[in-house]
């Protein structure tokens, strides 16, 4: 018993009673809303088991009995206290983090602005009133009613009370259709309602605040032993499940980061920008079949028609011409090929790469070697170019004389070629392109027309001449093609793609420049000795010689295309090799203006060379043969050494001194003067001021003009001396050179 305020006493049962009726009042004012339920039949009563507690007071007879049903307590929702952020307290020492590793990370989806609040859709239309259920009995005192369940497939419409703050987003009203039952299948009983509470609003991240990163670096209590030193940010130092984040190498601010874009041609009619620096990446497009065309338009020109019929004057029968013409191409394949090769790996010219091979400073010898014989033959191809218009004008009977379209032909060839190498190798690119295919149907269309010419039981029949006649054959051969060529070849291969094949890319190279060569050559040969009367004709003018063959009425245009053509390919090459060699010289006026620079000697040489020489056997025997030693020891060097490195070529290094390559290469440049002098004294000329080459042969009682004295075997073993030299002393420079580079 207690005792009230009043004075008054309550027995156990009344205060418990009394505190039901207060609970069932409070949480009656969650408001529930439901729609009118259809009439359930009365379902069998079923006993209220007993429940241990206070018993109730009992009710008079005249009161209404309560309903048997389970008392099943407040339509309440727990709540749980622990889906609420709470602060975490930091203990022991917290590991750094890294801003990179920070930006990262996933960051949380930024505020929406709270949108207005979803209309509910308006209810069905009411089907016809059922008629009215009986009304419900009131409810026992102490006893919280329990909505009954429908029976009708009707929208259940929760409303939720506002609690969430005002600036959160607003909770949607839900809204449920139950699945309708079946009209004959017996109603059942659906569970109670219970209203939906809302919770707690989720909390986002303070503006401003970026996610935070932790770094498992093990228990607080372990030593820090396994935490190296070599980051700042311990980046490299986290461990877990989750993907590591791995150490970048640091940029300065003021380098320079090639990213890997797709690359991109650069526009035809936009001059080239690149000069002794490596291509950039994204320009770096070429595919190792290229490098065919590239080569094939500069190499097919008729005038090696006139190489063959050289070589038949030499006294050589047709099988050892061919073999000689078979040798001097193989031979071709060296400074081509690697010289190919070395221009992909670096994306820089030849005359840069051979910095590497002479030293810094040391490579100006081979440079100034390489600008005269560039001059040179690009005034010989020039010439050609004239001459050969000069005579096709003459035959044809469209002039009087050859002075007039000689120098027209002149004018117009060095500002064709000298527009197309100073746009650079973009439009280089293209040009070469529509020339080789223009060149190889030209020279098919002619070789047609002159095959009925081509005696070939009369050119078996030629005897043999002495087999070191073969090695003048091949030496000349050798020095046409390889060795013209040789300071030019990485010029083209800079656009290579770096992940190309670069053994694919010397193949297409080599095949390119050696193919057109040794198919006219050869066949200059073979018209040569069906008709040793015009051998000497297309030895000295092979235009001429083409004429005096009976060529049909329409020759006279398709002849001066293939001649003029590829000369004009082949001096365009010839130029812009030219402008990058001048500027490795020192002369640092930009490529483009290097060409323009380049262009004016080689015009003032060929208009030289137009009006005191008209024999091209003189030109080909004489001068050629001179530059040809000491090119081939360069050749044989810078071949050697770039056969013995296993790594590319450290490219800043080659633009300045102090870097990986040293300055000077006192040995490569040693032997680059000591395999040049030996050479010259065993080749020959028959030029009155060449005259004294071949003073080693003198001095061991050989004639320099007849024999092996006549065979300038001089080229060969300048190129042998120079392959020797890097493979047996200097592999260890090589190498020094490239753990420099690593």
């Amino acid at each position: 018993m207690e005792t009230g305020p009043g004075g008054e006493r309550h027995s156990d049962d009344e205060l418990a009673t009394a505190l039901e009726e207060e609970v069932a009042r409070i949480t009656m004012a969650i408001p529930v809303v439901a729609v009118e339920p259809s009439p359930v039949p009365p379902a069998e009563p079923v006993p209220e088991p007993s429940r241990p507690g206070p018993a109730l007071p009992e009710s008079s007879p005249s009161e209404p009995a309560p309903e048997d049903e389970e008392w099943v307590g407040p339509p309440t929702q727990a709540i749980s206290f622990e889906d609420l952020p709470v602060r975490r307290r930091m203990e022991g020492p917290q590991p750094t983090f890294s801003a990179w590793v920070g930006a990262a990370a996933p960051q949380p989806p930024a505020p929406q602005t709270p949108a207005s609040p979803p209309v509910v859709p308006e209810p069905p239309a009411p089907e016809p009133p059922a008629p009215e259920p009986p009304a419900p009995e009131p409810p026992a005192p102490g006893r919280v009613p329990v909505a009954p369940a429908p029976t009708r497939a009707e929208p259940l419409s929760y409303v939720v009370p506002e609690l969430a703050p005002r600036d959160s987003q607003p909770v949607p009203l839900i809204t449920e259709e139950p699945p309708t039952a079946p009209r004959d299948a017996p109603a059942e009983p659906a569970p109670p309602i219970v209203p939906v509470i809302a919770m707690a609003p989720v909390l986002l991240p303070l503006p401003g605040t970026g996610p935070v990163i932790t770094h498992h670096l093990g228990p607080i209590d372990a030593p820090s032993d396994h935490i190296d030193t070599d980051l700042h940010d311990d980046a490299d130092d986290v461990r877990g499940t989750a993907p590591t984040p791995r150490s970048s190498p640091r940029v300065a601010v003021d380098e320079t980061v090639l990213l890997g874009a797709e690359p991109v041609a650069a526009p035809l009619f936009e001059p080239e920008e690149a000069d002794l620096e490596p291509t950039p990446i994204d320009r770096r497009v070429g595919r190792a079949a290229r490098m065919f065309w590239l080569w094939f338009a500069g190499t097919s020109s008729l005038i090696s028609l006139g190489v063959g019929a050289t070589l038949f004057t030499l006294g050589l029968s047709l099988r050892q011409l061919l073999v000689a013409t078979l040798v001097g191409v193989a031979l071709s394949f060296l400074p081509l090929g690697l010289g190919t090769l070395a221009g992909k790996w670096s994306g820089q010219p030849t005359m840069v790469v051979s910095r590497a091979t002479f030293g810094v400073r040391g490579n100006v010898i081979p440079t100034v070697l390489a600008l005269i014989t560039k001059l040179f033959w690009g005034s010989v191809l020039l010439w050609l170019a004239g001459s050969a218009a000069g005579s096709l004008a003459v035959s044809g009977g469209w002039a009087q004389g050859r002075a007039t379209p000689t120098a027209v032909a002149l004018l117009v060839a060095i500002l064709v070629a000298g527009v197309i190498a100073f746009y650079g190798y973009a439009l280089v690119a293209r040009v070469q392109l529509v020339l080789t295919v223009a060149s190889a149907l030209l020279i098919a269309v002619l070789v047609a027309a002159t095959w009925r010419h081509v005696d070939l039981a009369r050119a078996l029949a030629v005897p043999d001449a002495l087999w070191t006649h073969v090695v003048t054959g091949a030496v000349l051969v050798f020095s046409y093609l390889g060795l013209a060529w040789a300071m030019s070849s990485a010029e083209v291969a800079r656009y290579q793609r770096p992940g190309s094949s670069g053994g694919a890319a010397m193949l297409w190279a080599t095949f390119g420049a050696a193919v057109p060569p040794f198919v006219l050559v050869s066949y200059g040969g073979l018209l040569a000795a069906s008709h040793p009367g015009l051998a000497e004709q297309l030895a000295s003018d092979p235009v001429a010689g083409f004429v005096r063959l009976g060529l049909p009425g329409w020759y006279p245009v398709p002849l001066l295309l293939a001649v003029g053509l590829s000369l004009i390919s082949a001096l365009v090459l010839t130029m812009y090799s030219a402008g990058f060699t001048l500027d490795a010289l020192g002369v640092r006026i930009g490529r483009r203006w290097s060409t323009v620079a380049a262009g004016g000697p080689i015009a003032l040489a060929g208009i030289v060379l137009a009006l005191t020489v008209t024999d091209l056997d003189s030109v080909v025997r004489g001068v050629p043969t001179a530059l040809s030693v000491p090119v081939a020891a360069w050749t044989g060097l810078f071949g050697a050494e770039t056969m013995l490195r296993v790594r590319r070529f450290h490219q800043p290094s080659l633009l300045v001194s102090g870097g990986v390559y040293p300055d000077w290469r006192w040995l490569n440049l040693g032997m680059l003067v000591a395999a040049s002098v030996i050479g010259l004294g065993l080749v020959s000329s028959d030029l009155p001021w060449l005259a004294w080459e071949g003073y080693l042969f003198r001095l061991l009682g050989i004639d320099p003009q007849a024999g092996i004295g006549a065979s300038n075997i001089g080229v060969i073993v300048a190129l042998a001396l120079g392959l020797l030299t890097p493979l047996v002393a200097g592999s260890r420079a090589v190498r020094r050179q490239e753990q420099g580079a690593a």
